[in-house]
């Protein structure tokens, strides 16, 4: 679960995502967390570490710090928003149900503000779903992504 510091905004968002995840799951104390988190960072990432670090000596760097520097310099607005424009022109085309599915659930990060409740999700995956499967999916209802696809 280490991070190389690859500038690609899905890499980051996952991996800060997952990391996250495993802190708030582990109860990780909130004084611990910036200084278990960067022992993953190892390559340009950990340089890029060891500069910030420098640049805020001094400093109590908490975890929201280290997640803004992390989202400014691996994440940025202009990315998170060129892939929230990406969410929501996603449509299935030519891929299967599983590819459409993975590729959806990797963009839903950036597209929280549209996915405000599970029905939503639901209906968003749907809607960008080929029409003949759309079509026979329509009147059916479903309590997740994963049931409706399922029912494919």
């Amino acid at each position: 679960m280490t991070y190389r510091g690859k500038e690609d905004t899905e890499v980051a968002g996952y991996w800060l995502r997952k990391v996250e995840r495993v802190i708030n799951q582990m109860q990780v104390p909130e004084e611990l967390r910036v200084d278990c988190v960067t022992q993953l960072l190892i390559e340009s990432a950990h340089s890029w570490w060891e500069t910030i670090r420098e640049r805020r000596s001094g400093e109590v760097l908490r975890w929201r710090d280290f997640r803004e520097e992390f989202e400014q310099r691996y994440y940025s607005w202009e990315q998170r928003r060129e892939k929230e424009h990406e969410f929501l022109d996603l449509r299935q085309g030519d891929l299967i149900v599983l590819e459409y599915e993975r590729r959806y659930q990797d963009l839903t990060a950036f597209a929280s503000a549209y996915l405000p409740t599970e029905r939503h999700r639901v209906e968003m995956f749907r809607n960008g779903m080929r029409q003949e499967l759309r079509m026979i999916l329509i009147a059916m209802q479903f309590q997740s992504v994963r049931e409706l696809v399922r029912a494919t």
